[in-house]
């Protein structure tokens, strides 16, 4: 699939001409002789700088991990702070509206429980998160304080129709430099729906730390009113960007998000990650090349590498069938898992029962078999995992007979198609390649020293034929327990997608905000239907000696790999042997030579 990247997210589009969304009832034409610094003067007032405090968290990581890396005999004895500016700068961007309420970007949001709002005056007062929707990416926050000298921005009724007159205004915090307070000048092309949002586009340029701000239209009488919520630089053409255009979160999302409506495509995710996670299911490889490990934190991490589609028999003609699962749903605790070998004819030829065992706080686990055989005949032979005699994944790979001159017919996506339906594998891996083969970091699950918190990850997805689309974009959308949309990352976009061939894909997930440690699903979606689901945790590493649930699971697999790594081996009791003939004693070593001194 073809990626495309953006400033804020990841995304490819054309600018849009007129009539692509824009109100059918216009906002009236502005005031002439309205310059770019009278707006400023004007609208700059309203405007607020969005920041993360987090100074005392990172202090606390800083301690934290001299305690760890200092028992290292080369650790560094202390964290070097290399800040361009040692106070915090802002994150983004907001402006106060009519009732009282600061709207932002909802990707501005890293920290909920320090924000901080600054005015241009230079007044900082604490911020509480009262709403957040990622899909249309605004986020309502509300002062803890008075703020003074601020005045509200009034809401416009509808959409700005295409050539409007508008400014986008920010904070320029983010970044090697910060020119505070900005704005640019431009025109509106239109609306565009995309990805379950409604965005304005136009052509006014816009800086790292914009994001949050506010777009601004005058109206008949001249007064400035919000028509957007800075979102995003999107980039147009093809695989090379041509041109760039400024994108935000349009008046009417804007008004959906204040009414605490929820995005159409939220309930039809949730619906999704229900029903595919209710069962146990299992995705097969055919492969030797298997390594799981537990990293820092204790949760395993795994990396496959290659996925045979045929196999030729070797010495005494003998077949070796070696197979990985990766394994989801299964209840916690000891697992059966049985492998089955069936020839073409679907007779069974061997089983393999493998004991797994789930662990607390990881939602995928793995199992291998290795079957080895000697083929009656040439042709495809299907292996099958069953718990509790039921089939919860499949595979399918092509035995050759090296004295059959006849080629295998390439259908490898045989096994793609369940129900009928064309199918998509998404794996949460580091990184993902087709051909060759290859997933690495492997894994279900977040470690962090504290939520709430965005974290990120990265996943890659194949799709099998069948599928057939333009303009498709695959997407990671991160829902909760409760099946509320907490992050949304677009991974790749390719304008056409044709059923004869295969696809892949591979992206970030767009750094969703956990609230809280427990359960969370990744669905993936190519533009609103949902393909494929995979399971995450959340969980929060406290300090040692807390007693956290995580630190005693922790400490015991710790223990448990330190008895292992260390298990004294005893020896076997040695057989007395008869006693061995004398031997001729050895002449004494000569004498040193005499040294001078």
């Amino acid at each position: 699939m073809k990626r495309h990247h953006l400033l804020f997210s990841t995304i490819a589009v054309a600018a849009c001409l007129a009539g692509c969304g824009g109100s059918s009832r216009p906002v009236s034409s502005p005031a002439a002789g309205q310059s770019t610094e009278s707006v400023f003067e004007r609208v700059s007032p309203s405007v607020v700088a969005i920041l993360n405090d987090d100074t005392a968290q990172r202090e606390e990581e800083a301690k934290q991990a001299m305690r760890e890396i200092g028992l290292e005999q080369h650790a560094p004895k202390k964290v070097v702070d290399v800040s361009l500016r040692k106070e915090p700068t802002p994150h983004g961007t907001g402006f106060l509206v009519e009732g009282g309420m600061i709207i932002t970007a909802a990707h501005v949001i890293h920290s909920p429980e320090q924000l901080k709002i600054t005015t241009k005056r230079g007044q900082t007062v604490d911020a509480k998160l009262v709403h957040i929707d990622e899909v249309r990416d605004v986020a309502l926050l509300e002062p803890q304080s008075k703020l003074e000298g601020v005045p509200p921005l009034s809401l416009a009724e509808t959409n700005p129709t295409p050539g409007r007159r508008v400014w986008a205004l920010g904070h320029t915090g983010a970044g090697l430099w910060a020119l505070s307070w900005g704005v640019s000048e431009g025109i509106t092309s239109g609306i565009v729906e995309m990805l379950g949002a409604k965005l304005l586009l136009f052509d006014a340029p816009v800086y790292p730390g914009f994001s949050g701000g506010p777009v601004i239209t005058l109206d008949g009488a001249g007064k400035p009113t919000v028509v957007g919520v800075n979102h995003a630089i999107l980039f147009t053409g093809g695989l090379t960007p041509v041109a760039s255009i400024s994108s935000a979160s349009s008046i009417a999302d804007i008004k959906e998000v204040v009414a605490r409506r929820p995005a159409a495509l939220e309930p039809k995710l949730a619906a999704f990650a229900k029903t595919h996670l209710t069962s146990s299911r299992a995705e097969l490889f055919v492969t030797k090349n298997l390594s799981v490990h537990k990293d820092p934190q204790m949760l395993t991490t795994a990396a496959i590498i290659g996925n045979e589609r045929s196999i030729e028999p070797g010495v005494d003609d003998v077949a070796r069938v070696p197979v990985v699962a990766m394994l989801f749903g299964l209840p916690k605790g000891k697992q059966d898992v049985t492998f089955e070998l069936l020839d073409p004819d679907d007779a069974v030829i061997e089983t393999a029962t493998k004991h797994v065992t789930v662990s607390d706080f990881e939602r995928v686990a793995f199992a291998t078999a290795d079957f080895r055989f000697e083929p009656k005949v040439s042709g495809r032979y299907d292996v099958l995992a069953k718990v509790a005699n039921k089939v919860i994944g499949r595979t399918d790979v092509w035995i050759e007979d090296p004295d059959d001159d006849d080629q295998p017919i390439d259908d490898e996506d045989q096994d793609d198609f369940e129900d009928g339906e064309p199918r998509v594998d998404v794996v949460v891996a580091s990184y993902g390649r087709d051909d060759p083969f290859a997933l690495g970091g492997i894994r279900s699950g977040w470690v962090e020293w504290r939520y709430p918190r965005r974290v990120g990850f990265t996943w890659y997805a194949r799709g099998s034929r069948g599928w057939s689309g333009t303009n498709v974009a695959i997407s990671a959308f991160v829902l909760d327990e409760a099946g509320k949309i907490v992050g949304r990352g677009v991974g790749c976009v390719n304008p056409e997608v044709r059923p004869e061939r295969t696809w892949q894909c591979s992206g970030t997930g767009g750094t969703p905000l956990l609230t809280k440690e427990g359960r969370y699903d990744v669905v993936f979606a190519m533009n609103d239907r949902p393909i494929a689901v995979w399971p995450m945790e959340a969980m929060v590493r406290t300090s040692p000696g807390a007693g956290s649930a995580l630190d005693k699971w922790m400490q015991d697999l710790k223990k448990q790999h330190t008895l292992k790594k260390h298990k004294p081996t005893i020896a076997p009791t040695p057989k007395p042997k008869a006693p061995d003939a004398p031997k001729t004693p050895a002449k004494p070593p000569p004498k040193p030579a005499p040294t001078k001194p």
